[in-house]
């Protein structure tokens, strides 16, 4: 038999106050610092809130940055 983890859908996801928030379905909400990856800091709000929610992670793509919703979950930022 197989078993297949399933991560929450993720409900929404924006920048605010210098950092990314975002909530899944399950009701878990991860916040962190911009400050925390290296392809976000310092970077305009436009280019923060333009977030593209996939299925696997989020998408900056005028940053060329990914992070996957199972990244997040765990505490992974990215690269610092």
């Amino acid at each position: 038999m197989t078993t297949t983890l399933h991560t929450p859908a993720c409900t929404k996801a924006m920048y605010r106050d210098g950092k990314i928030h975002v909530t899944y379905s399950d009701g878990k909400k991860v916040s962190f610092p911009i400050s925390a990856n290296r392809r976000l800091r310092g970077q305009p709000a436009e280019k923060l809130n333009h977030i593209e929610i996939g299925h696997f992670g989020l998408s900056w793509p005028d940053l060329d940055e990914d992070l996957s919703h199972e990244g997040l979950r765990a505490g992974r930022f990215g690269q610092g």
